[in-house]
């Protein structure tokens, strides 16, 4: 199965068109023949601008360079609105208390679910999705087919933690006990799918060329299209 799906926007990304905007802002403010004054007016009303461009088509000046675009979550592919307003207020707030610290040290510590969404964002109810796209994958667990388009946490009886209420729930079969409650995170990537054994009891395997081994709790692997996970002892192929 072929399809294309975006895919949330990286650190390396928001911190990217972050300084693009600012340089744009500086260069544009701060060599006019005006005074100090009369700079930083001009320097807030550029913000407003790539702001409300921003609420109204997703993408700012440093967006359109990296390739990446504001969502509404709420709303699907949607453009943001005065969601991007609020987001954009938050993070002014946390850079002016912080000197700028705030903002860089949460784009760094974004959530690790694949949806990359810092505190801002989810009190917005926003999130940066890269233009980028990459394959989807069909996982073929005990007879049935589960697309993985997006992160998946896959269990017994999985539930989100804190920072991973966008990902989807995918539930094994109850009676199959060598799987955990909430075993692990599976998340698409061009190379296959990104897997994460998330602390369960009986451990997470792949299976390649080279045989089977075991997953270390909290460190992803990748497994290609054609390739074999163990959750416990519950099978699943990669396709």
């Amino acid at each position: 199965m072929s399809a294309t799906v975006p895919v949330p926007a990286s650190p390396v990304q928001r911190l990217l068109a972050g300084g693009i905007d600012i340089l744009l802002v500086v260069g544009i403010s701060g060599f006019l023949p005006i005074s100090l004054v009369g700079r930083l007016t001009c320097a807030g009303l550029v913000l407003l601008v790539f702001i409300v461009v921003q609420s109204l088509t997703g993408v700012g000046p440093g967006g359109a360079v990296m390739g990446m675009r504001l969502h509404r979550v709420a709303r699907g592919g949607n453009s943001p609105g005065v969601a991007a307003l609020g987001r954009a207020g938050l993070i002014a707030v946390a850079a002016v208390a912080s000197l700028g610290v705030v903002p860089v040290v949460m784009v760094v510590r974004a959530d690790a679910t694949g949806l990359r969404r810092t505190w801002y964002d989810r009190i917005s109810g926003t999130m940066l999705v890269s233009r980028r796209s990459h394959t989807m994958y069909t996982l073929v667990l005990d007879g049935r087919s589960v697309l993985v388009d997006a992160p998946v946490l896959l269990g017994r009886a999985p539930e989100r933690s804190p920072g991973r209420e966008g990902v989807r729930l995918v539930s094994v079969p109850s009676d199959d006990t060598t799987v955990s409650k909430t075993h692990a995170l599976l998340e698409p990537t061009a190379e296959g799918i990104s897997v994460t054994d998330l602390g369960s009891t009986n451990g997470t395997y792949l299976v390649d060329s080279q045989g089977s081994h075991e997953l270390a709790p909290g460190l992803a692997e990748t497994v290609p299209r054609g390739g074999a996970i163990y959750f416990g002892e519950a099978e699943c192929r990669v396709r």
